[in-house]
Order: structure tokens, then C-alpha cells, then sequence
């Protein structure tokens, strides 16, 4: 069974603080803030962490043009909050994007690591309708399943989401049965198929004896008709929602 599977998190050092006042940076590390996954058959997972130091992803920004721009907040946080409002709110509540606002729906909405990768693995081994199932009565189940069909998982650009991903469960070696500890990258696969497809060989036939870059050859597969238009990028979801819709146009055109 395949998985498309797509994650936002916040990478790199984080500030150290003491009642407010800074006093050194973490050692790099990267925090899941949010995770989706579809299954080849169309079941769909998502969730966002409570466990992120928000904080953190609220206040850190880029200076561009003099101007402070803070990216996270604004293409991942706020997104994330307008879905909870509209889900779970009224408009006479009047819910502003502020700080307060979000971490009060974080608290409520949000779900913490470990609640993430046990959900996860019961939507893998198709046991979404069985939440009264103990970790040991699912491995077993784990061990049936997967005498019938292998796992995969797929990412666009996937190095980071892998580490995140991986990390829910705690070392690499912890990864639940038959978790492979690798994702196939889509974005590679797409480069092969542009390198080996649309540029010419030594063996050009006369469809293929066109003079392309492979910067060309990109821009020429994405404004063919059949590739997947992204729409709401950045929502974990809606990302690995595209990632299908990319493996499928693919493994059309190969």
C-alpha cells in the first residue's frame, strides 16, 4: 500500500529565553507542526502538534527589503488557525488571529506526539475503526497485514518530512513493523523521468531531437494539461493530497 505523506514544521535553532530575555539558541532541530497522509485507496490523515515550540514559529521572521516578514506564522500558522474557526466556531465569536487566540485552539485542537504516531499507525495498518486495539494486539495485527501488502511511503522534496516523520516514533530503529526507513522522493523520480524522457539522448529520436535545458523540460511537463495544479500549499493535508496526484501523472507518463 502507498502513502503520500507531506508535513510544516520549524527547522533550524531556536531562541533560549528566561522570563522573556534571550540568552543563547538550541542546537538546530526540527519541530512537527503539522502531518498529512493519504493512502493509495483514498483514506486521508491529519493532524497538528501541540507539542512545537510555538512561540518560537509565531515570532521568528526574515528581514526583506527593511521589513520584518514573518513567513511561518502567516502560510502556516494563520491557515491552520482560519480552519479551526471555521470547523469549530461561529462568526460571533469574533476570533482574531493573535498569539493568545491560537494557543488557546493549540491546546484544544492540537495533539500531542505521541497520540500523532499512534494514530498513525493504526491508519497504516487499517485500524482507523478499531481505536480499543492495544499496541500488542496491533502488532500482531501488523504482522498478518503485512504478509499481504508492503508499506510505502512517498514525499516531494521529502529529506525533511523523513527525519520528522521518523522522529514520532523515536529512533529510526523504533519505526513500527514494516515502516521502511526510507520514502521514495517524487521530486527525484520526476528529474528521471525528464532526464531519461523529454531531453535528448545520443540515440534522439525525431520527437526527441529538441534542444531542451532540463529548467526548460520542467516548465514544459508542468504546463502540460494532465499535471496537478497545487491549491492551498503549505497545509500538510492538501500536500500530500498533491504528492498522490503527482505519483499518479507519472507513473501515467512513464
Amino acid at each position: 500500500m502507498k502513502y503520500y505523506l507531506d508535513t510544516e514544521f520549524l527547522e533550524g535553532s531556536q531562541n533560549k529565553t528566561f522570563l522573556n530575555f534571550k540568552y543563547g539558541e538550541t542546537k538546530p532541530t526540527i519541530d512537527l507542526i503539522s502531518i498529512g497522509i493519504v493512502s493509495e485507496d483514498g483514506r486521508e490523515y491529519y493532524a497538528v502538534s501541540k507539542d512545537f515550540n510555538l512561540k518560537e514559529a509565531w515570532n521568528r521572521y526574515d528581514v526583506k527589503n527593511n521589513k520584518k516578514v514573518y513567513w511561518i506564522r502567516e502560510n502556516v500558522l494563520r491557515p491552520i488557525f482560519d480552519d479551526w474557526v471555521h470547523e469549530y466556531l461561529t462568526p460571533l465569536d469574533n476570533w482574531k488571529f493573535t498569539y493568545r487566540n491560537f494557543k488557546k485552539l493549540l491546546r484544544k485542537y492540537g495533539k500531542s506526539t505521541q497520540e500523532i504516531s499512534y494514530e498513525i499507525r493504526r491508519f497504516i495498518y487499517l485500524m482507523e475503526t478499531h481505536p480499543s486495539f492495544i499496541h500488542s494486539t496491533m502488532d500482531i495485527w501488523a504482522e498478518h497485514l503485512l504478509t499481504e501488502r508492503k508499506i510505502e511511503f512517498y514525499t516531494y522534496y521529502g529529506a525533511y518530512d523523513h527525519v520528522v516523520f521518523c522522529w514520532l516514533f523515536g529512533k529510526m530503529i523504533d519505526l513500527p513493523k514494516g515502516f521502511p526507513k526510507y520514502t521514495k522522493d517524487l521530486k527525484q523520480l520526476l528529474d528521471e523521468y525528464i532526464t531519461n524522457k523529454l531531453l535528448p539522448t545520443e540515440n534522439s529520436n525525431n520527437l526527441r531531437k529538441i534542444n531542451l535545458t532540463f529548467k526548460q523540460g520542467l516548465k514544459l511537463l508542468k504546463n502540460s494539461k494532465n499535471y496537478p495544479k497545487q491549491v492551498n500549499n503549505h497545509n500538510a493535508l492538501y500536500d500530500a493530497k498533491w504528492n498522490k496526484k503527482l505519483h499518479e501523472f507519472i507513473i501515467n507518463k512513464m
